[in-house]
């Protein structure tokens, strides 16, 4: 078994030293960059002096999970205690919530790919003006599991839309531009390591399916539809597909325009094959469902920072 120094040299070999870039050149030329629902400004703030040291980007839906995952690498890291505070960076606003320590930020995105595209335009924006280089975007959450127990860890390989294609499309000033959903083969393998060492919980590599909308688009009304079209969503796992959510594409084709190594881990709930709702796991850790992406994904900016010597 790789030690953690190796696999965190390889990381490091397999990214190289690359700054975080921008698709757009008028970025460059404008005397100041608001970004609005960050409540942010590169003409008053100093993003090189926050966010210069930043290595890794965690975001999850929900700024209370985000506010915990940042306590947990804090404490991983040995740079804080359990119960202490951090502030909310994005405290100007109540769209999303950020909060950092060491070289890990940890970000709200909200719910559905609108809201993580809005979030992500600005978050690659602060990472360009803060001029950060070898950035991993870890996307840390819940979804839907098809053929998995309850509570099992999918680390996406590859993001599909509800036509299984492995594709975001996109319309940008009027032309439809088509994006590849691929996620990072190398961090994908690390993070299944990080939970080969853990041994705590299921973990598996495979495809998430995603689509515009969490009842008609995955959930409960398929369900219902599918007793009279003939359309088993069952069906899903033989083409693959471990997961359902509604916001990995976004994360997967925002790796190819930027240069930023990203992937997503999701702790599954339970496929409501009658179409009575959602079902929990039934709590395989003590912190609850989402402890176990949480744990799974904190290991690799902890590990990768400690041998690395980031903080230092």
């Amino acid at each position: 078994m790789a030690t953690a120094e190796a696999r965190a040299k390889e990381l490091e070999n397999h990214h190289n030293d690359c700054l975080v870039q921008l698709s757009n050149p008028n970025i460059a030329t404008m005397k100041e960059d608001v970004l609005y629902h960050f409540s942010l400004s590169t003409s008053t703030h100093n993003f090189p002096a926050m966010f210069g040291d930043v290595k890794f980007v965690c975001v999850g839906g929900s700024p209370s999970r985000m506010n915990s995952f940042i306590n947990y690498v804090a404490v991983e890291l040995g740079l804080g205690r359990p119960g202490d505070e951090y502030p909310n960076i994005c405290a100007g606003t109540d769209r999303y919530a950020m909060y950092k320590v060491g070289p890990v930020l940890s970000v709200s995105h909200g719910m559905g790919i609108p809201s993580i595209a809005i979030m992500l335009h600005e978050l690659i924006k602060l990472l360009y003006h803060a001029r950060c280089s070898n950035v991993t975007i870890i996307r840390i959450g819940t979804s839907g599991g098809i053929g998995l127990e309850p509570g099992s860890v999918v680390i996406t390989r590859q993001a599909v839309d509800a036509c299984f294609k492995a594709e975001f499309e996109q319309l940008v000033l009027g032309k439809r531009v088509v994006r590849s959903t691929d996620l990072d083969e190398q961090l994908v393998q690390e993070l299944l390591q990080c939970s080969v060492d853990l041994s705590e919980f299921t973990t598996v590599v495979g495809n998430t399916m995603c689509t515009l909308d969490f009842y008609e688009g995955v959930l409960m009304c398929l369900c219902c539809r599918a007793r009279s079209s003939g359309w088993c969503p069952l069906l899903l796992h033989g083409e693959g597909q471990a997961g359902l959510f509604a916001s990995c594409p976004r994360c997967g084709h925002q790796k190819h325009r930027d240069g930023i190594f990203s992937l997503c881990c999701h702790v599954q709930y339970v496929w409501p094959p009658s179409g009575r709702g959602v079902c929990h796991p039934p709590g395989p850790t003590a912190g609850g469902p989402d402890q176990q992406p949480t744990r799974g994904a904190g290991r690799v900016p902890t590990e990768t920072t400690a041998a690395g010597g980031l903080l230092h």
